[in-house]
């Protein structure tokens, strides 16, 4: 039990155990991963631990200047958690996408944590979170929903040039903390590669130190679907998804440059076509 464990035991956690972050806008595998991920014997993954955070994404994203307060709200939501799979000898790994903007605390306070940028075309992305109903519901998560600065500019936005604006924001900002840390600290992964090549799996398990997975196992973990939409007879009217938005070959013209106006440049330096 943690509360037992003493302060040199603390302190070796924060200076040498190395959990594991998930970086991306969300909509990109953060609930397939800790499926598939805790296949490994020596992984403890999480997709959504308590406290989630879902109220915290925009203020930490808007202020990055106050550093000491973003590290003791990170602090103090995580590391009882961690600690627990510290003494337990497992790889702690949270693909929580509400952690993203706190990256740069996680960094100073877990000297030799790893973080995994995991992205996917933004089309797919907005499609996806379209359908969530992103940026129209009226929830908690939508309150804490990463949102432009200038709110007059926002104000003049609609749904598509919003997310748009957000999976770019998001990942320019992954792209920038990767800049801040040792290189051998990050890596990088597509959504479309995790999801059908097992190889790049295995890359994953080797760079968190997990355990091998057999490949057939993958292999059936990655044709499973998962998070799927899911529209309830009940659905509160503040939800407001959609079950019908096409997929990104079929969108119109105006739609697709919509879409380009926020993210060309970032989705053609992934390999992205948009």
């Amino acid at each position: 039990m943690i509360h037992h464990v003493d302060q040199e035991t603390i302190a070796e956690m924060y200076n040498h155990y190395a959990p594991v972050f998930i970086l991306s806008t969300g909509r990109a595998g953060s609930k397939f991963l800790p499926g598939l991920l805790n296949l490994s014997p020596n992984i403890a993954a999480y997709h959504e631990p308590r406290p989630t955070l879902e109220y915290f994404s925009d203020y930490a994203y808007h202020h990055q200047q106050e550093a000491a307060i973003l590290a003791k709200m990170i602090d103090a939501s995580r590391m009882e958690s961690i600690l627990e799979d510290y003494i337990k000898d497992k790889i702690y790994v949270e693909s929580n996408q509400c952690l993203t903007f706190f990256a740069p605390a996680l960094a100073q306070l877990y000297k030799k944590s790893r973080f995994v940028h995991i992205v996917r075309h933004p089309g797919d992305f907005v499609r996806s979170a379209v359908r969530k109903g992103w940026h129209k519901n009226d929830t908690i998560w939508e309150s804490g929903r990463l949102k432009m600065a200038n709110e007059k500019q926002w104000a003049e936005m609609d749904q598509i040039e919003r997310l748009a604006w957000l999976w770019n924001a998001t990942n320019q900002f992954i792209e920038d903390f990767k800049q801040t840390i040792e290189k051998e600290r990050t890596t990088f992964i597509k959504l479309e590669d995790l999801s059908t090549d097992a190889g790049v799996v295995k890359e994953l398990l080797r760079f968190i130190g997990g355990k091998e997975i057999a490949g057939d196992v993958i292999e059936k973990m990655q044709n499973t679907k998962v998070n799927e939409l899911y529209i309830g007879p009940d659905e509160p009217p503040n939800m407001k998804k959609i079950a019908d938005f096409p997929p990104f070959e079929e969108w119109n013209h105006d739609l697709k440059e919509r879409l380009k106006r926020h993210t060309q440049a970032l989705a053609g330096s992934y390999g992205y076509r948009v």
